[in-house]
């Protein structure tokens, strides 16, 4: 694994996958590729993961919207309709 990797779009062994939106919007985000991999800490294993850490989770749902807009050329509007809400 690269050196202070935290999180990336390829699995690493050991690394947790998570999908950026979860609940209702799981299927959405596995299909979109809205999935990222996550050191065990940085997942749920510590105060600091993106399970317990707001800010954390908030930046990466901007990246995956952002991401997702680029990638589909896609605009906010239709990313509601989506994902029923703008992250940006």
């Amino acid at each position: 694994m690269p050196k202070n990797l935290m999180w990336s779009t390829e699995r690493f062994s050991g690394c947790h996958r998570h999908e950026v939106f979860g609940g209702a919007n799981r299927q959405h985000s596995i299909e979109d590729g809205l999935v990222i991999f996550l050191l065990p800490e940085m997942h749920n294993m510590s105060n600091q993961g993106i399970h317990f850490n707001k800010q954390f989770k908030e930046y990466a749902q901007k990246i995956a919207q952002k991401t997702w807009m680029e990638y589909y050329k896609k605009t906010e509007e239709d990313f509601i309709k989506r994902y029923g809400k703008n992250f940006l």
